[in-house]
Parts: structure tokens; C-alpha cells; sequence
């Protein structure tokens, strides 16, 4: 029970990155269909011919609203960014546009009976154009959808309305349209939750949970674009785990994996979300700090220092196991033109700490 319960809050109220990452995905395909929409829904004027001839002389301009409104859709689809401008204004079109069926519906003789069936065509529209909005939105569209045509009638705009036709033949449609909403809103969860775990694999070390080398070279290449852009600072630690084969060599490899577990914690310790710690490889480290000058990240790399030199593991045997770092602190300056050249930088520093001594912080 727990579980469904949890998979019906996550598909009613997923992650926003989710919905970002389905508008993108769906964006190019709703502005096709909506162009699909604009030509069929203003080309059944043909319809409206053959059940009324002199009829659909006044619906001609109606339809051709049609054309007009999804148009308007496709063009908002394809640039606009923010979600839920787009689907307010996707809810306001299409539902005007439903309105306008209902008029030409009206204008049309027999219209009321022989084109109730026409109105399964706006359950379709959150299939073809709606897949980028959440479930929540589909749902709530549908329900609109569903219920405007008998508050038309109700209101007197549509005096040939069959409330009980309308009933029988629509509602059903409507509620297999919200089954479909609601598979596909779960097959995409479903899809995206597998492809956030494999990137997050992808991205990880397996051995600390940082990030690896692949993750962490596009992120550094980003912050100093971000840095210089804005005129902010940055700055990037470089550490390595002094005399690291000896541990290995005393201890053994267990030992030495629990050594490296927990200097990834100490380099993690300050926790602000927009630090990034990255194992770039064996026992080196790397600590990228935004909004960091020199003296900050002189400060913090100190503070992991201290915590790893006063670390305390036990190893076979209950064994006292100690260890201390060595590292290179660096402020992005005009001199790195790249991150290769930050990163050169920072092993020139990391490499002064070793030869200084080791246990030690130099910039």
C-alpha cells in the first residue's frame, strides 16, 4: 500500500526537472502536431458542407479561426520557456477553440446530433499536444474539456444540445482519454527515474558517491564560464593522500578504500549545494568552490586538513590507521584560459605542498 502510494504522489506531483526535461523532450513534437491540428480543424469546413450546405456559409470564418488559434499554439510552444505560461495559454486556445465548435455545431442544421462525436477530438489534444505537461494538467484539461460543452448548452449557446447523448457517447471517451494520460505519465516516470540513475552511475565514483572525472570537467568548464561572466570568483582545491601505497602496503586495500571513503567526506563537509568534490582519480581529489576567493579556499582547505590529520580508522585488527593530505589551492585568474590550464595550476600548488613537506596547503 506504501508503495502505490508513493507511486501516485510521484506521478501526481513529480520532480520539477522532470516536467522541464518532458517539455523539452515533447516540444518539437507538439509544435508538429499542432500544426496538424491548425490544418484539420479548419479543412472539416468540408463537413460542415455535407451535413449543411447553406449552413457552412457561416462557419467558414469560424474554422478559420481554428487555423489561427493553434497557429498561435505552435508558435508559443516552440518559444516559450516557462511551463506554466505555456499551459495556461494552451488551456485558454484550446478551449476557445471547443467553444467555436460548439457555435458552428449550432449553426449547422442536424450539427447537435451528427456532430457530438466531434468532441472526442479535444480528449486527443492532451495526447498529441499536451505529453509535455504534467498529469495534474492533462487530468484538470480533460475535465473542462469534458464538462464545457453541457455548460454552453446549460448557459443557452447551444439550444439543439443532447445533454443525454452527450452523456452516454463522451464521458466514457473522456474517462479511457485520462486512463491513457495517466500509463503515459507513468511510463515516462518509470523512463526518467532509470535514466536519472544511470546517469547519476555514469557521473559517480562508486567507491566515495562524489563525482568522477567525466562529471567534473564539464561542471569545472561551466563555473568559470559562470565566473567570468558574472565577474565572481572561483576558486578549485587539488589534494592527494600522503604516502597512500604505504597504507595500502601495511593494511591492505580494504583499509585503503575506508582512507579514501572518508577524505571524501572531509571534503565534503561544508555541504553548500554549490560545491562540487570530485575523485578525479586513485587517491587525488578535487574541490571546486563558486563564490570562493583565495583566502576562502585557503581557509577551507586548511579545515579539511586539520579533519583528515586528526582522523583516527581502524584497520585489520583493530589497527591504528592514520593519514594526512597535501594540498593545492588556486584563485581562476587570466592566466587560465582553460580548465586545463586551472587544473595545471592547481597540481603545480598540490605538487609545492608535497615537496614542502607534505600536511600542508600551498597556493
Amino acid at each position: 500500500m506504501l508503495d502505490l502510494t508513493r507511486a501516485v504522489k510521484a506521478i501526481l506531483l513529480p520532480d520539477p526537472a522532470l516536467l522541464d526535461r518532458k517539455l523539452e523532450e515533447h516540444r518539437t513534437f507538439t509544435v508538429a502536431m499542432s500544426l496538424l491540428c491548425a490544418v484539420t480543424s479548419s479543412g472539416l469546413w468540408v463537413w460542415d458542407r455535407v451535413v449543411d450546405a447553406q449552413g457552412a456559409r457561416t462557419t467558414l470564418g469560424l474554422r478559420t479561426t481554428f487555423l489561427g488559434l493553434f497557429l498561435l499554439f505552435a508558435h508559443a510552444a516552440w518559444r516559450l520557456r516557462r511551463r506554466w505560461l505555456l499551459v495556461l495559454l494552451g488551456f485558454a486556445l484550446v478551449l476557445a477553440g471547443e467553444t467555436i465548435f460548439v457555435l458552428i455545431l449550432d449553426r449547422l442544421r442536424t450539427g447537435m446530433v451528427y456532430g457530438v462525436g466531434g468532441f472526442m477530438f479535444y480528449f486527443m489534444l492532451p495526447l498529441v499536444l499536451f505529453q509535455g505537461f504534467s498529469l495534474r494538467m492533462n487530468l484538470l484539461y480533460t475535465v473542462l474539456a469534458t464538462a464545457l460543452p453541457q455548460a454552453l448548452a446549460l448557459a443557452g449557446y447551444a439550444p439543439g444540445f443532447h445533454q443525454a447523448q452527450y452523456i452516454v457517447l463522451i464521458w466514457p471517451a473522456a474517462f479511457v482519454t485520462a486512463a491513457a494520460q495517466t500509463a503515459f505519465a507513468g511510463s515516462y516516470l518509470k523512463r526518467y527515474t532509470c535514466e536519472r540513475q544511470l546517469e547519476q552511475a555514469s557521473n559517480t565514483d562508486p567507491l566515495t558517491g562524489v563525482s568522477n572525472r567525466r562529471h567534473f570537467m564539464p561542471l569545472l568548464a561551466q563555473e568559470m564560464s559562470r565566473s567570468r561572466r558574472f565577474n565572481h570568483p572561483l576558486s578549485l582545491l587539488m589534494l592527494d593522500i600522503d604516502r597512500f601505497k604505504r597504507i595500502n602496503d601495511a593494511f591492505g586495500h580494504p583499509t585503503g578504500d575506508l582512507v579514501i571513503r572518508r577524505v571524501a567526506e572531509a571534503c565534503s563537509q561544508r555541504g553548500r549545494g554549490t560545491d562540487a568534490v570530485a575523485r578525479l582519480g586513485g587517491e587525488e581529489f578535487a574541490v571546486l568552490l563558486p563564490e570562493s576567493g583565495l583566502q576562502g579556499a585557503l581557509a577551507y582547505a586548511e579545515r579539511i586538513r586539520e579533519k583528515v590529520e586528526g582522523m583516527v580508522l581502524r584497520g585489520p585488527g583493530g589497527a591504528e590507521v592514520r593519514c594526512t593530505v597535501s594540498i593545492g589551492a588556486v584563485e581562476l585568474g587570466e592566466q587560465d584560459p582553460s580548465e586545463d590550464d586551472l587544473l595545471r595550476r592547481t597540481d603545480a600548488a598540490l605538487y609545492r605542498a608535497k615537496e614542502g613537506g607534505r600536511n600542508r596547503v600551498c597556493c
